[in-house]
């Protein structure tokens, strides 16, 4: 009987010191949630950039990098047929191959997009003479294809041209577009191109 007693004292105790906490005698500790897991978390960070301007170039994760080394007004002489309201405007674009693989080009292929004026408009294609002097053909030339492959390390110029009407030479946004090893990769924007021009006479 004493021993009954003594029992339900205590669980009577129990319940009081309870009650004057305001909480339970014991309650179920929460950890704070985790960060979500599977394609919700991106382990590589931000994504990278596809735009920026021009002074800054072009750089891709894996490595690549590129940077308009001129922008140049050339002679519409230089062309055939370019009427005296559009201007010839020559890209020449190096590209540097710092990731780990050697880059297969295809010839012919077209690395750049000049695009003029605020609604961003594609320049028109032209097309250039053929000269016999070494020389000359590579000072004139319209378009020069930089090889088959950029070793690791190594470095290839690309040029394009592309005729912009003469009051939109104010505005001026080129898209690199390279190749890639493995799938497809992300055009970059360079954006102030025209800050770059200069006049071949």
């Amino acid at each position: 009987m004493l021993r009954s007693r003594r029992a339900v004292l205590a669980v009577l105790l129990t319940l009081a010191v309870a009650g004057c906490t305001g909480e339970p005698a014991s309650s179920p500790t929460l950890s704070p949630p985790g960060p979500p897991v599977g394609d919700a978390v991106d382990p590589t960070g931000p994504p990278p950039a596809t735009a920026g301007p021009v002074a800054n170039g072009a750089t891709w994760p894996d490595g690549l990098s590129a940077r308009l080394v001129s922008v140049q007004r050339v002679p519409n002489s230089w062309g055939v047929d370019v009427p005296a309201s559009l201007a010839l405007v020559r890209l020449t674009l190096e590209v540097v191959n710092g990731s780990g693989e050697d880059l297969p080009v295809v010839p012919d292929s077209r690395e750049m997009t000049l695009l003029h004026g605020p609604e961003q408009e594609e320049a028109g294609s032209p097309t250039g003479y053929r000269y016999t002097d070494p020389a000359e053909r590579r000072r004139k030339a319209l378009r020069i294809d930089g090889g088959t492959q950029i070793p690791v390390g190594g470095r290839a110029q690309f040029v394009e041209s592309g005729t912009v009407p003469v009051d939109e030479l104010g505005e001026l946004t080129v898209v690199v577009d390279l190749p890639s090893v493995d799938g497809l990769r992300d055009p970059f924007t360079l954006t102030g191109v025209e800050s770059l021009l200069k006049t071949v006479s």
